[in-house]
């Protein structure tokens, strides 16, 4: 069988000429280059030369026997069936053995026989000697160098790009937010690139580069990972554009340079995409790295806030991150965010928190006032809880305008739009934050839900299938969906649907049965009308379903009670649902537009030139 050095030199796999120095395929005028590991993942085949591959095989050559899921085998062998244009069954190129690995179907032809000339030079199209990497490796043992495996530079500029998470190839949970970092630094360095969009994936897809790319809608789709092998650590990426690999490059260094390693990732790539800038950056990272190492830390408890102790720990972090290096700005926003969104996730003091958060952002805007944009999200969401509508909104638009943006600004703007009936501006902006940020499935939901309000059920099914995709499974998105399924009459699915949302709120869900019932048979609703009683006096169902079952079951004074909760310190619940389709009988009660004067709705209504006309908010600006 040949070896690795064979292969190098060239080889022949059926109709495909096959040229691992260069990284490519060709056959005729045709001219394929796969990514690194796709390339690698055909070695491996090649060297077996239709003999059979194991996935284990796979893991220990191509991945260095780093603990892999199937989901990056599965990619490298459907992106390597694709350049070789064999998708089709029966397989001409790779065959799957079933339970058992791979193998190439066309034999492998050399293109130099080691035996015929063994005298001769190394070939043109050979891959880096045995030699240099044991000079390479020498030079690791000193220390921290950059190395650039391959590069093609792009004959076309690219404008924009995908970055997908990166990697954590040790496997190791401990290190996710050490790699979590490489993607943030990455996105906040192209930020800075003038008239560069950035979009970022939060979940890897099963899809080829070029699927990935159509769907998020940029030309090109960034990969990355990060392996720790004690305190050495390897980092890699991969640009990808039409299905071709134009950028890749490898970091070797330390654990204990782990700052630096992401800011020269990120100048890397930023240089390869749009050549060497002789601008200075603004400050991105702490002077101290054990700040950035706590903010860090901060932001990946943050981010997985629904974890039992998260969010407490996330405050934690933050602060010890500020202790250390108080001019560091985006550690007072983490902290004010944390702070902000604690009435919400654990029921915390709302003026206590509110004050908190508002101190921390201003204390940071004094050290470092380039975070002044980016607060005017948690400005906004602040003023939003406390009915403070026209501020509120004046704040979001400095956060959706500022130069860096962050795709929950535009989340909770849309949510602050829909809060006043302002129902098509609110899905505009949920319409934006998923062009930011299009594999969030919590921004998708969110566009599926302002499409239920507004009645668009053939967009609204879309959505919700996209952030089913995506992984997203959220309460309110569950009750949402059920909600849209009973206006099309299917009844059993929506009640299956809305037991799911209620069971992952951990509240009671026995009402339920005696509420469809009512929908079918309405000599049932003083019967479902008990049941609910029932519940909601032990505090076992959501205002905001409450006033939309007892809308449906007639029981008007009983949802505007629920409506009135509203006029409580906070947003008892997201008042959003007060304008929907099923609320209409609800909105012609006697107390429903005065219920809005005392919120302050009709006096933000007033300010922006907006009227209520026809059961609806009419805005001149929308």
């Amino acid at each position: 069988m040949p070896t690795r050095e064979d292969l190098f030199a060239g080889f022949t796999l059926g109709d495909w000429e096959v040229l691992p120095g260069k990284g490519v395929l060709r056959r005729g005028d045709d001219e394929e280059r796969p990514e690194p590991k796709v390339f690698e993942v055909l070695i491996a085949l090649a060297m077996r030369d239709g003999n059979l591959v194991t996935r284990d095989d796979l893991v220990n050559e191509v991945w260095d026997g780093r603990p892999t899921s199937d989901e990056p085998i599965n990619r490298c062998l459907s992106q390597l069936r694709g350049h070789l244009d064999d998708r089709q069954r029966p397989h001409h190129y790779v065959e799957t053995l079933q339970r058992r690995g791979y193998r190439l179907v066309q034999r492998v032809e050399l293109h130099k026989k080691p035996e015929q000339d063994p005298l001769a030079g190394p070939a043109p199209e050979t891959g880096p000697s045995l030699t240099l990497w044991k000079v390479v490796a020498a030079i690791l043992a000193t220390g921290f160098i950059t190395l650039a495996v391959v590069t093609w530079i792009p004959s076309v500029p690219v404008r924009s790009i995908a970055v997908m998470p990166f990697e954590n190839l040790s496997g190791a949970e401990s290190d996710q937010y050490l790699v979590s970092g490489f993607k943030e630094e990455l996105v906040q360095t192209l930020h800075n690139i003038p008239d560069f969009t950035v979009k970022i994936g939060r979940v890897s897809y099963e899809k080829e580069t070029s699927e990935i790319a159509e769907m998020l809608n940029v030309e090109s789709v960034l990969f990355g990972s990060v392996h720790r092998d004690g305190d050495r650590l390897i980092i890699r990426y991969q640009i990808s554009r039409d299905g071709k690999t134009i950028a890749a490059d490898k970091l070797y260094g330390k654990v204990d340079e782990i700052f630096g390693l992401q800011a020269e990732l990120a100048v890397m790539v930023r240089n390869k995409l749009v050549g060497k800038s002789t601008q200075t950056l603004i400050k991105s990272r702490p002077t101290d790295s054990e700040a950035y190492d706590s903010y860090m830390r901060g932001i990946y408890a943050l981010e997985h806030r629904d974890d039992p102790g998260n969010l407490e720990a996330a405050v934690e972090l933050f602060q010890d991150a500020i202790d250390l290096d108080e001019s560091y700005g985006p550690s007072y926003l983490g902290l004010a965010t944390a702070y902000a969104i604690m009435v919400d996730y654990r029921g915390a003091p709302l003026d206590e928190m509110h004050r908190r958060a508002f101190e921390t952002v201003e204390k940071g805007i004094r050290f470092d006032p380039i975070i002044g944009g980016a607060a005017g999200a948690i400005y906004g969401y602040i003023y939003h809880k406390e009915k403070r509508w026209a501020k509120s909104e004046e704040a979001y638009l400095g956060a959706v305008n500022a130069g860096i943006v962050d795709s929950n600004a535009f989340n909770w703007y849309s949510r602050m739009l829909a809060s006043v009936g302002r129902l098509d501006a609110a899905l505009v902006q949920a319409q934006r934050a998923v062009e930011l940020d299009p594999s969030s499935g919590l921004l998708n939901s969110r566009v599926a839900i302002a499409y239920t309000w507004l009645g668009d059920a053939e967009n609204a099914h879309e959505f919700f299938a996209r952030s089913k995709d995506l992984g997203w499974v959220g309460a309110t998105h569950l009750v949402a969906y059920a909600l849209l399924l009973t206006r099309e009459g299917k009844i059993e699915a929506s009640r299956d649907l809305l037991i799911a949302g209620v069971d992952m709120f951990g509240a009671r869900s026995d009402w339920a049965a005696p509420f469809f019932a009512a929908m079918s048979d309405p000599s049932l609703v003083a019967e479902a009308l008990q049941a609910l009683d029932a519940a909601t006096a032990e505090n076992q169902v959501k205002p905001f379903i409450e006033i939309v079952a007892r809308a449906f079951l007639g029981d008007l004074d009983g949802a505007m009670g629920i409506a009135r909760l509203l006029e409580q310190p906070g947003e008892f619940f997201e008042m959003d649902i007060l304008y929907i389709p099923e609320l209409r009988a609800l909105r012609q009660h006697p107390d429903f537009m005065p219920l809005l004067a005392r919120l302050g709705v009709v006096d933000y209504w007033a300010g922006v030139g907006c009227v209520w006309a026809d059961d609806r908010v009419s805005c001149e600006k929308d």
